[in-house]
């Protein structure tokens, strides 16, 4: 029986995934009228005076998140096979700002007008976990085959 879950499977998974939100999210600021990060930095530097400094410490850390899931997904879907790094480093602030890797969770909640709150942080926390651990095992048993692949040489 072939195994599917390879390392270059899992990464165009996960990397479409990054992909669809980086598309949605682009579409929902256009769809608003905005330019997709320009208006947020340009909004933030008028709220900012009144919100203080911790508000640019969270402006920031969303800011690099979302600028890394554009490289995430690049990463990914080019199966550059160190992207596991960025994946790594992207999960709390996922969690952080409630941003699924299961990107369709949102849309899919909206659509069906499911009650969001504590169903929506608990999929993203699952979200997050699925992500790093089937990265993980597929890294896992990449290892493992190159190493059999070795040995049996």
């Amino acid at each position: 029986m072939k195994n599917y879950i390879t390392l270059r499977n899992v990464f165009y998974f996960w990397g479409m995934l990054d992909l669809f939100y980086i598309m949605r999210f682009i579409w929902l600021n256009i769809e608003q009228g905005r330019i997709p990060l320009i208006d947020d930095v340009l909004n933030f530097s008028s709220i900012f005076p009144q919100q203080g400094v911790y508000s640019l410490f969270i402006f920031i850390l969303s800011l690099l998140l979302n600028v890394s899931i554009i490289f995430s997904s690049l990463l990914l879907l080019k199966k550059w096979k160190n992207a596991y790094w960025l994946i790594y480093f992207q999960t709390p602030l996922r969690v952080l700002f409630f941003i699924p890797s299961l990107s369709f969770l949102p849309w899919f909640f909206k659509t069906f007008s499911l009650p969001i709150g504590g169903l929506f942080i608990l999929t993203t926390v699952i979200s997050e976990v699925l992500k790093v651990v089937t990265i993980s095992m597929a890294k896992e048993s990449e290892v493992n085959t190159q190493e059999k692949g070795v040995e049996s040489k």
